[in-house]
Formats: C-alpha cells, sequence, structure tokens
C-alpha cells in the first residue's frame, strides 16, 4: 500500500449530491390544502444519496467502498467522475478542481480518469468490433493514427489476457468475464492514472471474479494504476483493497487500512458487514448476529447518527441512570415493539419477556410500564412514539451527528462511542455484536 501522503492523487472534500422529484410534468407538485384557489403546491422531495462525504486516495492505491446496496456508492463513483454534476463540495485530482473545471478542460481530463461498470454487456455496443471499442477513446482524444491505434489494442487485448486475434469479432461472442477484460482495455487505451470500477465483478461467476481480481492486481503493478474499487462482497474486497472506506445511507461510517478494518472493526455497522459474511460451515449457522429494521429513507433520514434506527450499540440517555443489561433490555423492547413483533396478552408477560426485574432508574420504570399498557390495550403507535422520545432521541446518537474522526489519517470513524462528547462515560452503554 502507498505510505500516506500530503499530495494524494484524489482528494474529495464535502461532496454532497442530492436529487428531487421535480422531473416530470408534475414533478413535485402535491395537491394544496388551499382548496380550488391554489390547487397544487410546489413541494419536491430531496433525495440526499450523497451528503458531506470526504476522503484521500493516494497514487498506486487501491481504495474498496463498501456499503449496502442503495447506500450511495455508484452516486458518488459518478460525481466523482463528473458523470453527474455535484451539489456541492470539491474534487480534486492531482490539485486541480474538477468541479470547476468548463466542458472542454474537463473532456480533455477524462485521458486521465477512466471508469468500469458492473455490467460487462450493457457497457459494450454490439454493433461494435472489439477493436474499434478499444480504439475509440483514443480518437477522442487524438492519440496516435489508424495504424498506431491498431497496435496498441491488440496488445492490451493481450495486457488483459484475452487474444490479439479477438480484434475484429463482436462482443456477442464473447463470455461475461472475457467482456470484462474488454473494458480493461478500454479503459487502458488512453493510459489512465485514476480507474474507478464499480461492482466489476459482481455480474460474473465466481471463479471469473477471481481471474479478473488477478488481472486488475497485475494491470496496477504494470501500468501504475491508482482504484476506486466499489462493491458489496467484503470478501472481494479484502482481497483486492489497500485501504476501505464503509458507506451508509450516503455518509461514510469508517475508513481503515484492509487489515485493521476486518480485524479490529470500530464502527457497529462495520461490525456487522462483517458478521453477515457467509461461513462455510453448517454448524456455525443460526449464531450471526443480522442487523435488525430496514435502512431508513434517503429522503427523510434520521437525525444525528444515520445507522441509531438498527444500531445495536445506540449510547444510553445521559440523564438516566441504567446498567448496561437494563439498558440492553429496554432496547430489546423498543425493537419488538416498533416490529410489533410478539403477542402481547398481559403487562405481566411482556415485562417477563423482555425485562429482569424492575428498571434501577424510577422514571424510566414508568415509561416501560406505561409503554407497555399501551401495547396491552393494542396501542402500539403510541407506544412506540413513547419509547422512541424517551430513548432513542434523547441518545446523543439522535442529538448529533458524529464526525468522521481519529488518530490518523488512515484510520477514522463517524461513531459518538469512538469521539470525545459531553456524554459522561457512565451512560456511554451500548450492545454488542
Amino acid at each position: 500500500m502507498s505510505s500516506p501522503s500530503a499530495d494524494p492523487l484524489v482528494r474529495v472534500s464535502g461532496l454532497t449530491k442530492h436529487f428531487d422529484s421535480s422531473s416530470g410534468l408534475f414533478g413535485g407538485y402535491e395537491l394544496s390544502p388551499n382548496g380550488l384557489n391554489f390547487p397544487f403546491t410546489y413541494d419536491p422531495d430531496v433525495v440526499r444519496a450523497v451528503d458531506d462525504v470526504s476522503f484521500e486516495i493516494q497514487r498506486g492505491e487501491t481504495l474498496g467502498l463498501v456499503g449496502e446496496s442503495g447506500c450511495g456508492k455508484s452516486t458518488l463513483a459518478r460525481v466523482l467522475l463528473q458523470l453527474l454534476d455535484p451539489t456541492d463540495g470539491d474534487i480534486y485530482f492531482e490539485d486541480e478542481n474538477l468541479a470547476e473545471l468548463s466542458k472542454e478542460a474537463l473532456r480533455k481530463r477524462r485521458k486521465d480518469i477512466q471508469i468500469i461498470f458492473q455490467d460487462p454487456q450493457s457497457s459494450l455496443d454490439p454493433r461494435m468490433k472489439v477493436g474499434a471499442i478499444i480504439e475509440e477513446p483514443m480518437r477522442a482524444h487524438g492519440m496516435l493514427d489508424a495504424a498506431g491505434r491498431e497496435e496498441r489494442a491488440r496488445e492490451l487485448l493481450e495486457s488483459v489476457g484475452l487474444e490479439s486475434q479477438y480484434y475484429d469479432r463482436h462482443p456477442h461472442e464473447f463470455s461475461g468475464g472475457q467482456r470484462q477484460r474488454i473494458n480493461l482495455a478500454r479503459a487502458l487505451s488512453v493510459d489512465p492514472e485514476f480507474v474507478v470500477l464499480d461492482e466489476p465483478t459482481s455480474a460474473l461467476d465466481v471463479s471469473i471474479q477471481a481471474q479478473i481480481l488477478n488481472t486488475l492486481q497485475e494491470l496496477q503493478e504494470e501500468f501504475g494504476l491508482t482504484y476506486l474499487f466499489i462493491s458489496h462482497d467484503l470478501s472481494v474486497i479484502r482481497h483486492i483493497s489497500d485501504r476501505v472506506a464503509v458507506m451508509y445511507l450516503g455518509e461514510l461510517a469508517e475508513v481503515a487500512p484492509v487489515e485493521e478494518l476486518f480485524e479490529d472493526p470500530k464502527h457497529p455497522y462495520t461490525r456487522a458487514l462483517l458478521a453477515s459474511i457467509p461461513i462455510p460451515d453448517p454448524r456455525s449457522r443460526g449464531k450471526r448476529s443480522v442487523l435488525e429494521g430496514d435502512v431508513p429513507s434517503p429522503i427523510n433520514p434520521p437525525s444525528g447518527c444515520r445507522f441509531r434506527t438498527r444500531c445495536p450499540a445506540l449510547i444510553a440517555p445521559a440523564e438516566y441512570d441504567l446498567a448496561e443489561a437494563e439498558w440492553e433490555d429496554v432496547r430489546a423492547l423498543m425493537r419488538a415493539v416498533t416490529r410489533r413483533s410478539f403477542d402481547a396478552d398481559d403487562a405481566g408477560s411482556v415485562r417477563s419477556r423482555f425485562l429482569d426485574g424492575r428498571l434501577s432508574d424510577a422514571h424510566c420504570e414508568d415509561v416501560v410500564q406505561e409503554a407497555i399498557e399501551h401495547v396491552v390495550a393494542d396501542r402500539w403507535e403510541r407506544a412506540t412514539e413513547l419509547l422512541q422520545t424517551e430513548f432513542a432521541e434523547r441518545s446523543i446518537c439522535a442529538r448529533s451527528d458524529p464526525p468522521l474522526a481519529g488518530d490518523s489519517e488512515t484510520r477514522r470513524v463517524a461513531c459518538h462511542l469512538h469521539t470525545e462528547t459531553s456524554e459522561p462515560e457512565t451512560n456511554r452503554t451500548g450492545g454488542t455484536m
């Protein structure tokens, strides 16, 4: 891995991309409550796909970007390459801000920055021959003459593990892995410095994935490439990355060297992702922790830490004096009430199901008892609202967005469990995975 330096190849600062529902004939318009005089109001929903993301990539490094589907990984890649205009933020490539370049200057810069997409079939023109596909970027940037472009295309085919005689064939004549190699050759044709790989192996068989990953590493060494490798497959990320950035709901949760992250994850979301890796041992089935709840909508993300609604280590409110085991009981009750995942015959059975006796904090005891009574009376929504208001929303996790911070440039985490806050240490209790 490249050692951190003061002059990274890529530096992203405060990158933000929001979408709204204003597209289409009636996009963003709603029926107005004011009657017929004003039948519609314009109030488009805003999707916060990428929100205030900052990171650096060193020359020759592979930064892995991982997270659940829909967390904003691909949007981040497209904004980074200026395929989408950023809402805010700066994107520096060799100290040149891509977000401020003119269209012509950006077009010239694209020679140094290439992307390989997820689907190797749809990203190749079926009407063009392989040679023309590889030569197209060179023609667009005025590189070499016709004979020179053909010679380079044939050389690149061999560099990515194909035969030079494939030059005159069409994409449909190749397998998925071979098509992705053609995409690699096309990206390398203009001699780029930085390549974004957007899940380049997810559409391939496992055996073919390994071949493509090995080819990528060989090409990185041969051509001196820098990669941003996007994937939801943690095994692939561990194999190819030097550092890993974990993304959740449009924000970075943790950034760390690959082995440090896998051996000592700091963020509860990172721990949950690692716990979800399949284990090829049937005796281990049923022992892994699974995150509960759904990913919140990026239109209306939670306040504070965006992971808090699913976090198994939510910090207890500072004003309550609860032991760690008691807070775990309260958390379990909140999750079950929110999901309505149990039958509430009477208050006693509910208490014995979730609580080990009375809570030591009198106010907490009163709140929990009231919530249980609402549940028994089939007032689930009132019980959920009461528990969320009294416990979840009073946590530092709900009141403050944790910064992505750490004691080094290579290891940072956005979690109140690992940052200095005003919360007393005795109340920073949380569950374990």
